[in-house]
């Protein structure tokens, strides 16, 4: 079987760019013809709606197979290698595949997910699993035609991160990171002696003094700088099971191109620094001894 041969930077770039185009003007088309699609429908053009219609269908078909080859082409030539450069060569990595959340306390309710780049791996002996994920509530309700008809909003977008320590951790203690209008919808049950991180996060325990365990100070001054990297609103759940979630309310997906003027190195860069916000939180967090259960513990 032939070796199909890499492309260099410069064709990399060019390819990139073409298929971004394509997937702009695809975009453009299927919204566009869209939203004119429910604008002649409503003043009675119904052959006009028809031919939108197929438009619409024909371009929404095209944006995707634009999408999916541009993502493919991401995967094949940067991604795949940018993950194995961070994680190891025991990690599976499907651009199409979904990550399931745990448990972590939000200021909102979801009963659906959708995501993608979902990633395994051993890191340093742990298992992780991490990848984009979108929190969505779907409520379906009936119109006045007597017609079922769904509503979706979805409250979160971002990547969620899955580490299982391999031991039990030292309580059930969950960490979120209040947005402006949070304060009322959730409630800290325990008080931590670091002023800045109080105001900054809510602290839900089983128990409020496994808090203590879990949130030493110097944990704390560790997921305030953490959180300011980032630049995103943070949740962090750590479970007596040994697990701890992380999810990261960024907007976006991984792996993306952005804004990006294309170059590869740039975009290497780029996905390098997305992989190893998540690393540097497991690398800190696995030696930070206070988190796993002592036999002196008794909760």
């Amino acid at each position: 079987m032939e070796e199909k041969q890499m492309m260099t930077n410069k064709q990399l770039e060019s390819e990139l760019q073409s298929l971004r185009s394509k997937e702009l003007i695809y975009k453009i088309l299927t919204y566009g013809c869209g939203a004119g699609m429910i604008f002649m429908f409503f003043v009675g053009m119904i052959p006009i709606v028809l031919i939108l219609l197929v438009v619409t269908l024909f371009s929404a078909y095209h944006l995707s197979d634009a999408t999916s080859t541009l993502k493919k082409t991401l995967s094949d030539n940067i991604t795949s290698s940018v993950i194995k450069e961070v994680l190891g060569d025991d990690v599976e990595y499907n651009p199409w595949g979904r990550i399931n959340p745990g448990s972590m306390v939000f200021p909102f309710s979801y009963n659906t997910t959708a995501g993608s780049d979902h990633i395994k791996a051993v890191y340093n002996g742990l298992n992780i699993e991490l990848g984009d994920i979108e929190l969505i509530d779907e409520q379906e309700f009936t119109n006045e035609d007597g017609i079922t008809e769904k509503n979706s909003v979805t409250y979160f977008k971002g990547q969620w991160l899955t580490c299982d320590f391999g031991k039990e951790l030292a309580g059930e203690v969950y960490i979120s990171e209040w947005g402006r209008k949070d304060r009322r919808r959730m409630k800290s049950n325990a008080t931590m002696d670091n002023e800045q991180f109080s105001k900054r996060f809510c602290v839900i325990a089983d128990n409020p003094q496994e808090a203590f365990y879990i949130l030493t100070p110097n944990m704390m001054e560790y997921i305030i700088s953490m959180a300011d990297k980032i630049g995103s609103l943070v949740y962090i759940s750590f479970l007596r099971n040994g697990k701890m979630h992380v999810a990261v309310k960024s907007g976006c997906d991984f792996f993306e191109l952005g804004k990006s003027n294309f170059n590869v190195e740039q975009l290497r860069r780029k996905f390098l620094d997305e992989l190893r916000w998540f690393t540097d939180i497991v690398d800190t967090l696995r030696v930070e001894d206070t988190i796993y259960r002592k036999k002196e513990i008794n909760v």
